[in-house]
């Protein structure tokens, strides 16, 4: 990689230092798991398909190519703790009981493993390494971690500060001899360190973006050759302002705005520098053929469109993901799957599957390995995600929400012809059969999975 490349950090030297010398090393009976987490990373800055000529994201996208991506990849809660904790039980948060970022334990329905506990009884070397913020459910069946146990949210500059210990501590996991796999959790922090500071915060109402005044909007060249990120093409669609807001930010000027979009993308440029030295020493140690890996977010970032930033708001750049999933010499490369629907509910299963453990039974979730292996594999025909007591219904065209409970708001979005969601046909006639299915398909929904939202 370009010496050149720049860094919020100033020297990463140590992390090279431990990148992993060749081992000799039969391969596994069974895959070691490399499981990767961004938090908030949207497809739509990133869709590790390089189509941002602003974001260079070589690493993920090396990844996605390698392997198989996901286009229409969701998480179940665009909230960290939320979402988190369906990937590492396979639960839905009405079943976990997780509405909310948690401060203390969660305990999880009965006879719900967590994702570290089926590995560690497989026999798996277990580590775990970043953020965790799940009440403690992501670190049930870790038998290793790293410097620093990271349980909470993150701050201003957490990332920044944080993610190049976890990587260099994960790197020294995966460097060691064993004679069982290993399953490596690496979860990172940015680009989260966007967020916009809590009123409890020690610089409420700030965020990073606020310190880089090297990324102003000026006249001239910014990134990569170009000027400063534009605003994202649904910045002004506001005719839906009526959705529960996150934390907007209507006040700020454009120079602001395309501030905060060029800090975003660096961010996520130096969450994606972590990823290449994760897979830069798998290759040195020589397990790529034996290692699994699989990418992907616990929500995205509106990233100025209808004039917000953050999260908790079904719009596609908070709720959709990245996912990729690759394992040399198994899953055949150059995969590219955008229309089968994801869920953050199939991570669980599809590890499990891959690595031979068996599948807990009634899970909601499902492993996506028969989508790689057989062509035209039947498949859901929708997905739900949900925010409290709010749900949406993501089909194959339309994206159905349903706010509040006692004078119910409901949005109805044609994605094939209106990606950016800027026209709520909920009260079209035109519309009123796929909002009549819709309805119809979330209440079956919710019926059979316990889902007492209603």
């Amino acid at each position: 990689m370009a010496s050149t490349r720049r860094q919020f950090v100033g020297s990463l030297g140590a992390l090279g230092a431990a990148s992993a010398q060749p081992q000799d090393r039969a391969a596994p009976r069974r895959p070691n798991v490399l499981f990767i987490i961004s938090d908030q990373w949207s497809p739509l800055a990133s869709d590790l398909a390089g189509t941002n000529r602003m974001l260079h994201t070589p690493a993920g996208d090396s990844l996605a190519a390698s392997g198989a991506r996901f286009a229409n990849a969701y998480c179940t809660f665009p909230l960290c703790s939320p979402s988190r904790v369906s990937l590492f039980s396979g639960r839905m948060p009405h079943e976990t009981g997780v509405s909310n970022n948690v401060g203390g334990s969660v305990n999880l329905p009965p006879h719900s493993p967590a994702l570290g506990e089926l590995f560690a009884g497989a026999g798996y070397a277990t580590g775990y390494f970043g953020k965790e913020h799940t009440g403690g459910v992501a670190y049930r069946g870790i038998q290793e971690f790293g410097n620093i146990l990271f349980k909470g949210a993150g701050n201003i500059a957490s990332g920044v500060a944080l993610d190049t210990v976890f990587t260099r501590d994960a790197i020294e996991f995966i460097r060691k001899p064993r004679r069982n796999p290993f399953f490596a959790v690496v979860s990172l922090i940015n680009p989260h360190d966007i967020g916009t500071q809590p009123t409890r915060a020690l610089v409420p109402g700030k965020c990073i973006a606020d310190i880089c005044s090297a990324f102003d909007y000026q006249p001239g060249k910014y990134m990569h050759g170009y000027e400063s990120p534009p605003l994202v093409p649904n910045f002004n669609a506001v005719s839906v302002s009526a959705c529960p807001p996150s934390a907007e930010q209507k006040d700020w000027s454009e120079r602001e705005w395309r501030r905060f979009l060029a800090t975003y993308y660096l961010l996520m440029e130096n969450t994606d520098w972590m990823i290449a030295r994760l897979l830069a020493t798998l290759r040195e140690a020589g397990l790529e053929d034996s290692t699994l890996i699989l990418f992907t977010a616990d929500h995205g970032e509106q990233m100025g469109a209808h004039r917000r930033t953050g999260k908790m708001v079904f719009f596609q750049e908070c709720t959709r993901v990245p996912f990729a999933i690759s394992w040399k010499g198994v899953i055949r490369p150059g995969q590219v799957d955008d229309r089968s629907l994801i869920s953050g509910i199939d991570v669980l299963p599809t590890l499990c599957d891959y690595a031979g453990i068996r599948i807990p039974e009634a899970l909601p979730g499902r492993s996506i390995r028969p989508l790689l292996e057989k062509e035209n594999t039947p498949w859901r025909e929708f997905l739900v995600a949900e925010i409290s007591e709010n749900r949406m219904l993501r089909s194959s065209r339309h994206k159905y929400m349903l706010y509040g409970r006692e004078q119910p708001l409901e949005f109805l979005f044609d994605l094939e012809n209106d990606p950016g969601e800027t026209r709520s046909l909920a009260k079209d006639a035109g519309a009123r059969p796929a909002l009549e299915r819709s309805r119809e398909m979330l209440a079956s929904w919710m019926k059979a999975t316990g889902d007492r939202r209603l």
